[in-house]
């Protein structure tokens, strides 16, 4: 993939673009969208699964506990890991251990501006969730474009699998203080020797009233004939 279409798929999966969703512009979000900060410690877990072959997959799980601290008229959040198991096939042991052991800092330290956007982080995209799908499914589709050229349909879902956890690897910059909203979109795959082929990109992100992330979930599945590989993020807050 190359680095401009890489920075672009990025930038529009934050979930600012999830805004027009509901109907309100950009400007007018920004303007009216009014956030609580807790003052309760909270509990921050992410789910991060790929897909592998024949249906088998890796996931792992971290968990990290945090809190939300006001420092100069600004919204500092902190937390540290506590948690990380991993389900791996057997012969992936090795593997699965190494990420046991790995400690991860997740999206900690951060500061976050009036609205709860994570400072530094991408600015917002005016083109809503339909768009950052329609973002990805054209990363996808860019990364695909060799498979004519290496007439070999594994290789090419290979391929789309690691575009797909390129995407999914980056935290979005409104996790802590999403937009509710979803959107799905698919594409068929023009394949070599007639087999049939799929991905689909889904994105959903729901929050409380006082607009404190309860749940978020980016979905990338690749379908080629029977061989089907999921790539999932999500994550899930809840105050202790």
């Amino acid at each position: 993939m190359k680095a401009d279409n890489r920075r672009g798929v990025l930038r529009l999966f934050g979930l600012a673009a999830l805004v027009p969703v509901l109907g309100y512009p950009t400007a007018v979000w920004a303007a009216s969208r009014s956030i609580s900060i807790p003052t309760r410690p909270f509990l921050l877990r992410r789910e991060l699964e790929r897909g592998l072959a024949r249906g088998a997959s890796l996931l792992v799980t971290r968990e990290w506990k945090g809190q939300f601290e006001s420092i100069a008229g600004q919204t500092r959040v902190t937390g540290e890991q506590v948690s990380c198991t991993v389900d791996a096939p057997a012969v992936l042991e090795p593997i699965a251990a190494v990420e046991r052991d790995r400690r991860s800092p997740g999206p900690f330290p951060a500061r976050l501006d009036s609205r709860g956007r994570m400072v530094g982080s991408q600015p917002a995209n005016t083109e809503g969730t339909a768009a950052a799908v329609q973002a990805a499914i054209g990363v996808l589709e860019q990364s695909g474009k060799s498979a004519a050229e290496m007439q070999e349909a594994k290789l090419y879902l290979a391929l789309l699998a690691k575009t797909a956890g390129t995407i999914i690897g980056t935290t979005p910059p409104d996790l802590f203080f999403p937009v509710t909203g979803e959107a799905r979109d698919s594409r068929e795959l023009p394949l070599p020797g007639g087999l049939r082929g799929e991905f689909s990109v889904e994105l959903e992100a729901s929050a409380t009233t006082g607009g404190l992330l309860e749940r978020f979930e980016r979905r990338i599945t690749t379908r080629i004939a029977e061989d089907v590989r999921l790539s999932r993020e999500t994550w899930l807050l809840s105050l202790t």
